[in-house]
């Protein structure tokens, strides 16, 4: 009867400690879980509020133009000497009014040599 009773209290000791190692790797599991469940809220909040900003706007640099060729600066300087407007000049050429301008100064700095 005795070792009967013996094997029944290790039988007992057994299962409470399985039961006892049971419980332990739930709880590990669940702080384990909760955890991760914040490091995601955390990214998820981040990454939500990346979308919701406006993009940034990207740079692109402007393809530079041609400007006054040979060509057109001839042409510039026969309506010049027709004496059209600087600003029709700009327009029919397709360059800036300020080109236009500098042309004209650097023609009278170069003729007043």
């Amino acid at each position: 009867m005795i070792p009967w009773l013996i094997l029944d209290a290790l039988l007992a000791c057994g299962l409470l400690a399985s039961l006892a190692l049971f419980l332990s790797m739930k709880r590990e599991a669940r702080t384990n879980s909760v955890a991760s469940r914040k490091r995601i809220d955390e990214v998820l909040q981040r990454v939500e509020e990346v979308q919701g900003r406006e993009p940034e706007p990207a740079y692109v640099p402007v393809a530079p133009r041609s400007g006054l060729n040979i060509g057109k600066r001839v042409q510039a300087m026969r309506m010049l000497r027709r004496n059209e407007d600087i600003s029709h000049i700009s327009a029919a050429l397709g360059v800036t009014r300020r080109e236009i301008e500098l042309l004209i100064r650097v023609q009278k700095i170069s003729a007043g040599q």
